[in-house]
């Protein structure tokens, strides 16, 4: 339940927040029910009125998200960096390698995905002058042809 809001303190409406942090009003709704943007305090109107500290968390889950990190890795990390002065260091080196870790599982698997359609576009251009092409010969039933 968000508190009251309290006299004197700006706040920045839903949109206010999604154009200032570059992002939908959807986004803004989307973090704040995943638990990514702390619940918005709300007027008597019942309108949503962020602090202005909640740009600076939209800002990290944007730089988290362009460095490829899952949601609940920024928000691990964004939940951890506002319970200690620094950020954990250890903690977030440690996720990071994880997930250089997963991309360079996702470049191998891309660059096999490259040599089974390079393998494919060369079968199939062996056969252009005619003859029948079957579903065997361009992709093998087990799925270990030879690329190269």
């Amino acid at each position: 339940m968000a508190t009251a809001i309290s006299p004197g303190v700006s706040r920045l409406s839903t949109g206010a927040l999604a154009r200032a942090g570059g992002v939908s009003v959807d986004a803004i709704r989307f973090y704040e029910r995943e638990g990514l943007l702390a619940p918005a305090e709300r007027t008597s109107g019942d309108h949503r009125r962020y602090p202005p500290e909640a740009l600076d968390r939209l800002a990290f889950i944007r730089v988290g998200q362009h460095l490829g990190l899952r949601l609940e890795e920024i928000k691990e990390l964004a939940d951890a960096c506002e319970q200690v002065p620094d950020c954990p260091v250890n903690h977030t080196v440690e996720l990071l390698r994880g997930r250089i870790a997963n991309v360079e599982r996702q470049m191998e698997e891309l660059v096999g995905l490259r040599d089974r359609l390079v393998h494919v576009v060369e079968q199939m251009e062996s056969h252009r002058g005619g003859g029948h092409l079957s579903p065997d010969t361009v992709l093998p039933a087990s799925g270990t042809e030879n690329a190269r």
